[in-house]
């Protein structure tokens, strides 16, 4: 219908739009905005992409330069560097461990080495996994809803459903030879980060209760007997962050990240001693229904009177939402506690053990000791497995006595109704 392979550009260009796309471990997202009285065309111009592409030879070979590109783009970029050492440290039979992203050694130079024709693999590609059961589609408008359906069923109704299974990975990345290790890392930026890393379960279907959600809640806590507080006061830390950490369809990642100071390098092992006796204390609490409520009520505010989001980013974070959540969640799903589940709280404070971590270090002071490369950023790094004995006594850390669960908050609003004016007059 559209031979032009610039068509849908010129389209938008033309009518005041904008499109981009992205390819994150199990989806790829495509969006676009446009003049809202140009959504029928630009629409009749993005459904072919999934019915009939044209995958002409030289819009391949331009996709390739762009991915190469962005590869390097990324290469003096730490979170690349380090993210691939993590694969690269994984389980060799796991996916898991490939190369992350793409270059033109991997889509170019190799597979020509090899006979194969990058073009013919895409067209394969799609032709296999581009089906209407595994696709979600998110359209905003000004139209009526009527009409909007409409809309949509004439331009994508050609789209097939081949009744494709989405793939799913039940077993982790990583085995016990590849856990209860520590990796140093030089960094291209003068950094020293700690991270702790550890398999969990994929537990997505869990989003009325986010478990991992109370967590990191405490874990993050900044006031008083938080385990911030007490590693700034050791000048050890500038700052701390934990929650959980995407992986893909049956298994999940949590982590624990810290940006140490000068001091804090030197203490890397009283750092982690005290994350363990701060998730000890939370241990041997349990999970308290109080925070739970506390959390509930903080994000049911925060969600009640959320900005409006930006049209373009919304539907892109629906599109890709609908295949996280049931349809009539898609809208909450993430935003809103529904289930208190102290058991699965519990389940995965108990995978958080010294045994399953996986602890990476970065810092310049580690050039020296760094002699291998990573294959495809070319970081250095050296990674070895902690003696039994560390994790002996990190296993039986004991408490700390600074460490605590915080002080309730008595300011989380319940009333939002208007005082009368005379209450509080002009």
């Amino acid at each position: 219908k559209f031979p032009d392979e610039n068509e849908y550009e010129k389209f938008l260009n033309l009518h005041s739009g904008s499109f981009n796309a992205f390819t994150s471990s199990e989806h790829t997202n495509y969006y676009f905005d446009v003049a809202p009285d140009h959504l029928s065309g630009a629409i009749d111009r993005f459904s072919p992409f999934f019915i009939s592409p044209l995958f002409t030879e030289s819009a391949t070979d331009r996709e390739v330069n762009a991915v190469n590109s962005e590869h390097e783009k990324n290469i003096p970029n730490d979170y690349w560097r380090i993210n691939q050492i993590e694969k690269a440290l994984a389980d060799s039979k796991h996916d898991f461990s490939k190369f992350g992203t793409g270059n033109k050694d991997t889509l170019d130079i190799l597979p020509k080495e090899k006979g194969v024709s990058v073009r013919e693999s895409l067209l394969e590609f799609h032709s296999t996994w581009y089906s209407s059961n595994i696709m979600s589609l998110v359209v905003l408008g000004k139209e009526d809803l009527d009409n909007l359906q409409d809309l949509v069923l004439t331009s994508f109704n050609a789209v097939i459903d081949k009744s494709v299974v989405v793939p799913e990975w039940k077993k982790a990345p990583f085995t016990e030879e590849h856990c209860g290790t520590l990796t140093y890392v030089v960094p291209v930026k003068d950094i020293r980060n700690l991270k702790i890393k550890w398999g969990i379960p994929d537990l997505t279907s869990q989003y009325p209760t986010l478990p991992c959600h109370y967590i990191t809640h405490l874990l993050g806590h900044e006031g008083p007997g938080s385990l911030l507080s007490k590693l700034k006061n050791q000048g050890w830390v500038n700052s701390l962050g934990a929650g959980p950490s995407c992986g893909s369809k049956g298994f999940g990642f949590f982590v624990v990240n810290v940006d140490m100071t000068k001091e804090g390098i030197e203490h890397v092992f009283d750092i982690i001693q005290m994350v363990f006796q701060y998730l000890a204390m939370l241990k041997s609490q349990g999970p308290q229904q109080w925070i739970f409520k506390e959390l509930q009520d903080l994000k049911a505010i925060k969600f009640k009177y959320k900005d409006k989001d930006e049209p373009q980013s919304y539907v892109s974070r629906l599109a890709g939402d609908m295949h996280t959540y049931p349809v009539l969640d898609v809208l909450t799903g993430g935003h809103l506690l529904s289930s208190w589940r102290p058991d699965l709280i519990t389940e995965v404070l108990d995978q958080l053990t010294p045994q399953r971590m996986r602890v990476f270090v970065s810092a310049q002071k580690y050039a020296e000791k760094c002699k291998e490369k990573e294959k495809w950023y070319g970081a250095y790094y050296k990674s070895e497995k902690i003696p039994e004995k560390m994790i002996g006594s990190l296993s039986n850390c004991g408490f700390h006595e600074n460490l605590r669960l915080p002080d309730k908050n008595n300011f989380i609003p319940s009333d939002f109704s208007q005082a009368p004016s005379d209450v509080y007059p002009g």
